[in-house]
């Protein structure tokens, strides 16, 4: 429901409502690898070669591997940043880290699931085909010995396995992946314009975000409410200008650089939707961009709206109150 429309028209103010539709192609690097290790000490380790910024990729990497593995999350490390152990990593960009992350984690956890297998037949002197593994467990059933990951890595060390399964519970795989996920999604905002001074206030701003499967929502929404900052900064406030003559930057530190802030946003309302991917194993898309990509014409098309008594039909980014109350004077001139 539409809140701020007859209020804000009842204080002499201007009202406008915005909506933007976004559909991204996200590829990004398409290299990606992944070590896992089942220590027996009851432990996890996970090499990862993409890095987080602040995300909490440390968080959902350990849930995809446990869930995987079939071992408590809180016994994985997520391992990154330290190139004397990570050889290879794509990064964090273009919407990829949790798609080829997780893609890669998957395969790598599919095949050390199958080492297992080979190493607990080897532990009880049977034939691989013979050993299952189900709800997290390598059964025989003719000798109804069963092994956790945990336990099975403990027994192993006993024994010295041959060549191929020397190195135990442990797995490295590099994968590739080449094929885009498209990412997609709807904002919509409404504003408030002083017409007598331009002066803007975002009022409310809501979201909904296809970002495939979601491993954690919470992480996801956090990163949505970035990005809607972020988008709805550069569509309002963030104003690089240099001096035309002296090439001299004007806004010299951030007490002249227009950003947002706390006191300057609404509380947003973000929802997320999940129709999967069937371009990797887990049908990931992305969710790191989606809060900026539609923002900027999110926040343009609720500014036009409002001006729209003054037939303006487009205004140059940022829209401070600056550029908004030269619209006015313009089209105001221009009636006259």
């Amino acid at each position: 429901m539409l809140r701020h429309a007859g209020p804000t028209r009842a204080r002499g103010k201007l009202y406008g409502v915005g909506l933007s539709n976004y559909v991204e192609s996200s590829i990004g690097t398409p290299k990606e690898r992944a070590e896992i290790t089942i220590h027996p000490e009851g432990k996890v380790s996970c090499v990862i070669g993409t890095q987080p910024s602040g995300q909490g990729h440390e968080t959902s990497f350990a849930q995809v591997v446990a869930d995987l593995c079939h071992v408590p999350v809180e016994s994985v490390t997520i391992i990154i940043g330290d190139t004397d152990i990570v050889k290879v990593g794509g990064g964090s960009h273009s919407g990829r880290s949790m798609r080829h992350a997780g893609t890669v984690i998957s395969k790598a956890s599919t095949l050390l699931i199958d080492k297992g297998k080979a190493i607990a037949a080897h532990v009880l002197g049977k034939a691989k085909d013979e050993i299952t593994f189900d709800d997290g467990r390598f059964h025989h059933g003719a000798t109804n010995r069963t092994f956790s990951m945990f336990e099975l890595a403990k027994e192993s060390a006993k024994f010295t396995l041959p060549g191929d399964l020397a190195d135990g519970l442990y797995i490295g795989l590099t994968n590739e992946m080449h094929e885009p996920v498209f990412p997609n999604g709807t904002a919509i905002c409404e504003v408030e314009i002083d017409p007598q001074t331009g002066w803007i206030d975002l009022k409310r701003y809501a979201t909904v975000d296809d970002v495939g499967r979601c491993i954690n929502p919470l992480i996801v929404h956090g990163q949505t409410h970035g990005g809607i900052a972020q988008g709805v900064g550069q569509a309002m406030w963030e104003l690089f200008q240099i001096d035309p003559d002296s090439g001299q930057p004007l806004a010299g530190s951030f007490m002249d650089y227009g950003m947002p802030r706390f006191d300057n946003m609404p509380s947003f309302r973000t929802e997320i939707a999940q129709v999967l991917s069937p371009t990797n194993p887990l049908g990931i898309k992305a969710g790191g961009e989606g809060g900026t990509t539609p923002a900027l014409s999110c926040i343009v098309n609720g500014v036009v709206d409002a001006l729209k008594d003054y037939g303006l039909r487009d205004i140059t980014m940022p829209v401070t109150p600056y550029h908004i109350w030269q619209a006015i004077q313009d089209a105001k001139k221009k009636a006259a």
